[in-house]
Order: structure tokens, then sequence, then C-alpha cells
């Protein structure tokens, strides 16, 4: 059985069973449960809610008689997960838009910035020399070195964008812009968490930073209010440095009231919107697992593109997954989206480490 922690410890357990004893739990031979299922093509998965615990079934279509002619017509195709945390979806669906989500770079923390904090107007620590100072976090959330794609695009819950601003007694200052390598008035060391002034400041000068650091690695993929996102491929890009120093988990959640409105009641009295675990994770322990999970893979991609900070300075191995048969649906009204962690939120080695997940989206 396989458990989850959500608000205040709660523990929330899955458990699969067996068509005959899952039948019991659905029938009223032990209780009469709410159940749905899903259309695998060659089996069923079935899901029935039972207080804290999620019990699943899935029956081969050669083997489901009984559940065809006396269960099926009492569930409702769902958006529950399938046991691999797969989520089926109907074959046809209006004309939708093309949407590109791109994670964080998993090697380097000044990127995770889905996980960061930000720090408004911190009056930085001078080094003494009046040219270098410092702030209190380092891993400071880099947007202007090409490190993140699509970077100028990425807002936080505020709105606001995620560059590093510099004042110098209320002035804003010009950082250098990479693409020349000289002018402005500072540069930053992201992951140290310094500004370096290219000319010396006067002693009684107060340098104010706004920024925003690194805490976590999680990234959320979740559609716009009002939509639905389809999660067609998933594709992860390592480069050939790299070094896998932690745990990777794809794990999906919905709200309490629509997935497990019996968790509201006592004992638990989880509030409404309770985001709660949808079935298993997907975890990666080791290389291994994602090349045995995949289900496609692109030749190497050569380092090319010289050495300045433009190249791709290492080559690029890709794991593919193409949902041929169900997309993974994800639905705003249901609080749906999916979690992608680092479990103990320690970087890999290496250059890069990315996952690009093509999707689509219409209106719900």
């Amino acid at each position: 059985m396989a458990h989850f922690k959500i608000n205040d410890g709660v523990v929330i357990d899955f458990t699969t069973e067996g068509w005959a004893e899952f039948k019991k739990w659905i029938d009223g031979t032990h209780a009469h449960l709410r159940y749905t299922w899903v259309d695998e093509g060659e089996a069923y998965n079935i899901i029935a809610f039972d207080a804290p615990v999620y019990r699943t079934c899935s029956i081969n279509k050669s083997e489901a008689t009984e559940f065809e002619a006396s269960y099926k017509t009492l569930g409702s195709v769902s958006i529950i997960p399938t046991a691999q945390g797969r989520f089926p979806t109907a074959a046809a669906r209006p004309v939708a838009s093309k949407l590109t989500f791109i994670t964080p770079n998993w090697c380097d923390k000044t990127t995770w910035y889905s996980g960061s904090e930000e720090i408004e107007d911190e009056v930085a620590t001078d080094s003494g020399d009046h040219a270098s100072y410092s702030v209190s976090h380092q891993n400071m959330i880099d947007v202007y070195h090409g490190k993140i794609t699509f970077e100028e695009q990425l807002k936080d819950e505020d709105g606001s964008n995620y560059r590093v601003r510099v004042k110098v007694n209320d002035v804003e200052k010009t950082e250098q812009d990479p693409h020349y390598g000289t002018g402005g008035d500072y540069t930053v060391n992201y992951a140290a968490g310094t500004i370096t002034f290219l000319s010396a400041l006067d002693p009684g000068d107060v340098v104010k930073v706004r920024y925003h650091y690194a805490q976590k690695a999680t990234y959320i993929l979740k559609p716009q209010a009002g939509k639905r996102l389809y999660v067609s491929t998933v594709e992860i890009q390592f480069s050939e440095d790299v070094v896998l120093n932690d745990t990777f988990t794809f794990q999906a959640y919905g709200y309490v009231q629509v997935f497990a409105p019996q968790l509201m009641e006592p004992p638990y009295n989880l509030p409404l919107n309770t985001l709660i675990p949808l079935g298993d994770p997907l975890v990666y322990k080791t290389f291994n697992d994602l090349l045995n999970d995949s289900n496609g893979a692109y030749p190497g991609y050569p380092a090319f593109g010289g050495l300045n900070w433009r190249a791709l300075k290492k080559q690029a191995h890709l794991f593919v997954w193409e949902y041929t048969v169900g997309q993974t649906c994800l639905e705003s009204a249901y609080g749906m989206e999916i979690h992608i962690d680092l479990v103990h939120d320690e970087p890999c080695g290496g250059t890069f480490g990315v996952a690009t997940l093509y999707c689509t989206s219409d209106s719900e």
C-alpha cells in the first residue's frame, strides 16, 4: 500500500485489488463505495474512494464480462489517472491552442524560478571595497542569460518578472548586457548572490536589491482558469555530463471535493480546494528507470555553436514519452495539476537536465 501525506499530516493510502475483492467494495458486501472507471483500450482501470484509501483495480477486457454487464453502466468515464499516472481523454474535442512548457534546469539552481521566493529591496552588504556587495541568499534566479527558454515571459505570483533589480541611493542601475559583455553599471554572480559594480561606489552609498532566490526544484504544470490542458508528448533532455543526484517524481493532484469529498468530513475535515494526490506518482530513481518507462528516444544532439554563452556546449540525450492512446488531461475546474519534483531538492551534476511538455489547451 502506498502512502501520501497532505494537510496537517493526514495520510492518504492507495491499494490495488483483484476484481473479486474490489467488487466487494463497490457492490455493498463490505461497503457501497463510489467508483469510476477508465477505458484504457485493452483493459478497464477502476477506482473507488474508501475514506482515506483509494482502491484501484485493473481488468483485462477478455476477463471483464461481469464488469461490463453489471457495473460499467453505473460508472462514468473519468479523469482519474491510470496506474501509470496518465490520464485518458476523449478522442474528439474542439480545436485547441498549442502550448509548450519547459521546466527549469535541474542542474542549475539559479533557474529554479517556480520554487523561488522574492526579496524586495534588501540592503546589500558592502565587502569593504565599495564595489562588491552581497545579499543574504545564494542562487538568485537568473532570467537574463539564456538559461531558461522563454525566460523573458516568466512572471511570479504577483505578475512581476524575475529580473534582479539594483538601486543605489534609490536610483535604479543597469546590469551589463551579456550580448556585449561590456558596459552597464554592474554584473551579478547569481549562484554566489553577489553584485559587482564596474566602478567603486562612495562609502556612504546604499545598495538595495530586489531578487528571487531558489528554494525548491518543484515545477507545477496546470491549466489556466476555465481551461483544459492536454499533454501529448513529454521529452527529457540531459547533457552528456549529467549526474543524477536525486529522485524525480511526477505526481498528479486535484481538489478534495471532486475526488474524495468524504475527506472533508470528520475526522479529516480537509478544507475546500485542498489538493490531494491522484493515484501513485511516477518515480524515477535511476537512468534505467527513465529508459525503461520512456517509449522513444532521439539520436544524441552533438555540441555545436562555438564556446560563447549561446552555444550547445555538451551533447544532449533525449528520452521521449508519447501518449498515443490517451493524452493526459488536466481540468482547471477540478484543481488538477502535475508536480515535477526532485525529492530532496538536490541538483543534478553536469550542464543541463530539462523536461519539455508539449500540450494543447481548450475551454472547459
